[in-house]
């Protein structure tokens, strides 16, 4: 019996439907105010909302900025003979996202 569970296993009073999707590190662009474009391997449906983690290098060190976005358009492009997807990205403050720092736990 070694080998039994200890704790009680988590349980959810309401079904839940969600997913969650992992994207590969790429390299976006802005195109203009919150608009950007990104490259990945991977496609993204058009609504979806993801968040954008951008890194600026500048003289006095690091910043990063951290901010939701949903996907405004998703089409496969060649890029040196392989298959890829440019995503355009539309900036959104509104998004239901909630960031570590932002989480009230209580």
């Amino acid at each position: 019996m070694a080998d039994r569970r200890r704790d009680k296993r988590f349980r959810l009073n309401e079904p839940a439907d969600s997913s969650l999707r992992v994207f590969p590190d790429v390299m976006v662009h802005e195109v203009y105010g919150d608009q950007w474009i990104a490259i990945s391997r991977d496609s993204a449906a058009i609504g979806e909302t993801l968040v954008l983690d951008i890194l600026l290098l500048e003289a006095d060190g690091e910043l990063r900025e951290r901010f939701p976005v949903y996907v405004i358009d998703s089409q496969p492009v060649f890029i040196d003979g392989d298959v890829r997807h440019r995503i355009r990205l539309q900036g959104s403050h509104d998004a239901p996202i909630l960031f570590e720092q932002q989480v009230r736990r209580g």
